[in-house]
């Protein structure tokens, strides 16, 4: 369908239109809903975002152990009962009509809304050998902060060069008995403070050359892993893997509007979730380069909806 006959309506028009729905996006959906706006939120995937992979989750505050299928699922009934709108689909583009946003799904499907809050998250790259996958959440994680207190005095194994892969090994150093740094270059490749910072930590061993090729556990748990140095298959013990090989961010579908993210298609907001298009904004991991948590996905969600409703009473009319 041409943009120009597209037609806003009752039925396809929101306030806030809210593109995923991990932790950030309900968030988001149940603030708007509170303020009497007009909330309906896209997901492409199961609502609740990555969390509901989690067996356990024991850092988010009022909660000492929950899932995170039963988080994700209590936050999503709170926004619909509220009033929120599911809608299922993938969004492949935003474009600006007249005052509107207006998404387009890959059904042929698209929705009108005020403001829009960009909430796609990311998905971190796996190593894709065999044992990663039997073994997530049994001692292979990709959230450091999420489960570095599970490796008290345990033997832990980190695969990754990169900022994130350095912060969060001298994380794991201040918690595990020993580490071992296993990194496919011949040295770290980060800013050099955060290197000599990693090289300071006395129970870190850092393995260059090498690369994962296998995983392998006791069906209940990790036990080992197999790596490769330069050619040569080496067994390290180890009772947890930590994987921080990079992510995709979900953002694909701005490649068009080239300035609202960087080159690690992250979404570039300010302080209060603000992109560089006036009535778009982000918030949860797809706007952040670190500390990817629920929490602060909740806040951003908190912020970028109050900023949308600031938007939306003082500047939409004039826009």
């Amino acid at each position: 369908m041409a943009l120009e006959t597209l037609t806003a309506s009752d039925a396809n028009t929101y306030d806030i239109l809210i593109i995923g729905a991990g932790p950030a996006g309900l968030t988001a959906a149940i603030y708007g809903r509170k303020a009497n706006m007009k909330v309906g939120f896209i997901e492409q995937e199961v609502p609740g975002g990555k969390i509901v992979n989690l067996p356990e989750i024991t850092n988010y505050p009022g909660h000492k152990n929950i899932s995170g299928a039963d988080l994700a699922l209590n936050m999503y009934n709170q926004a619909t009962e509220l009033g929120a709108v599911y809608i299922y689909g993938k969004v492949t583009g935003i474009v600006k009509k007249q005052n509107y946003h207006v998404a387009f799904l890959e059904n042929g499907v698209n929705y009108f809304a005020k403001a829009i809050i960009v909430a796609t998250g990311t998905t971190e790259i796996k190593l894709n050998v065999p044992g990663e996958d039997e073994y997530k959440n049994k001692g292979i994680s990709y959230c450091a902060i999420c489960d570095g207190s599970l490796t008290k005095d345990k033997v832990v194994t980190v695969f990754g060069n990169n900022d994130v892969a350095l912060k969060d090994t001298i994380y794991l150093a201040g918690i595990a008995r020993k580490i071992f740094l296993v990194i496919k270059e011949e040295k770290l490749q980060s800013n050099n403070d955060l290197a000599s910072a990693v090289q300071r930590c006395s129970n870190v061993e850092i393995i260059t050359n090498a690369e994962c090729i296998r995983v392998k556990g006791d069906k209940h748990k990790v036990t080992d892993v197999d790596i490769k140095i330069n050619s040569k298959e080496q067994t390290l013990k180890t009772d947890f893997i930590f994987v921080f090989v990079g992510s995709h961010t979900g953002s694909d579908f701005l490649s068009a509007n080239n300035e609202l993210i960087n080159s690690d298609g992250v979404i570039v907001v300010d302080k209060d979730q603000q992109t560089k298009t006036s009535g778009i904004f982000a918030a949860g991991d797809v706007s952040k380069n670190i500390y990817r948590q629920i929490s602060t996905a909740v806040g951003d969600g908190a912020t970028a909806t109050l900023s949308a409703i600031k938007f939306i009473k003082l500047e939409w009319q004039s826009k």
